[in-house]
């Protein structure tokens, strides 16, 4: 029977989830999706994400993929229960080529650092001098890759420069967005630990670029994971199952 493709796009609040990828005896977000699925069609389908975020990192637009051997309607996936705080946004078919992960040109996250808050991580009474933190970033400007940004992992492939950056301010409050064509393990946490350290003094500003440049495993701070959030996940136009999905 021919295989038909979907794909679908969701969003979650990471405390209610031990991450993306399934692990025995843990609520997981491919757990959820593969086991939603199953009671809808009787049969097991493997999922495959965008983004394999951490236990307790959040996302407002992450996307799965998956093949099966029968037609469903998307608005039986959109029906799809995934429990927690799991809500499905968008869903349709999408070319045999397409895939979740594979497939993407870029993503981008957010990471928010404010007190008081469960999305974010509370730096407590310092007073963080956020100019000096954008100074650390602006150094990383032209660097190849960001190979010391990456926590040790399997993949080999230094992760490759950022696309874009912001760092804003207000009051207490602070958000640091990026973009980039591909992430390593841990590299926006790690990146919002030391721009963390920058802003609170314990570190100057050129030791980011420094760090960055370097092949040697992640020795720094790592921000907490409920302050990062998964935004968007960008796709060539022609592969894009969500283009005229409303956002």
């Amino acid at each position: 029977m021919e295989r038909r493709f979907h794909a679908l796009r969701l969003s979650y609040d990471g405390a209610a989830f031990r991450g993306w990828q399934r692990q025995p005896g843990a609520t997981t977000v491919q757990a959820a999706i593969e086991d939603a699925l199953a009671s809808l069609l009787g049969e097991r389908v493997v999922v495959h994400g965008a983004a394999r975020t951490d236990a307790g990192v959040h996302a407002d637009a992450q996307v799965a993929s998956f093949a099966l051997r029968r037609a469903v309607a998307a608005q039986d996936l959109l029906g799809l229960s995934l429990g927690g705080s799991a809500r499905l946004t968008a869903a349709g078919p999408v070319q045999p080529s397409f895939h979740a992960r594979a497939s993407a040109t870029g993503k981008r996250y957010r990471y928010r650092f404010a007190p008081g808050s469960l999305s974010a991580w509370d730096l407590g009474s310092a007073r963080p001098d956020w100019d000096r933190a954008r100074a650390g970033l602006q150094a990383l400007r032209g660097l190849p890759h960001l190979a010391g940004l990456a926590s040790p992992a399997r993949a080999r492939t230094p992760a490759p420069p950022l696309r874009e950056w912001e760092l804003t301010a207000d009051g207490d409050a602070a958000e640091l967005t990026v973009f980039a064509s591909a992430f390593r393990k841990h590299q926006i946490r790690n990146l919002a630990g030391h721009l963390a350290a920058i802003a609170l003094g314990f570190a100057q500003p050129e030791s980011l670029a420094r760090l960055a440049a370097s092949h040697r495993p992640w020795h720094g701070a790592t921000a907490p994971p409920h302050g990062l959030t998964l935004l968007e996940v960008h796709y060539p136009r022609q592969l894009d199952p969500f283009r005229h999905a409303p956002p």
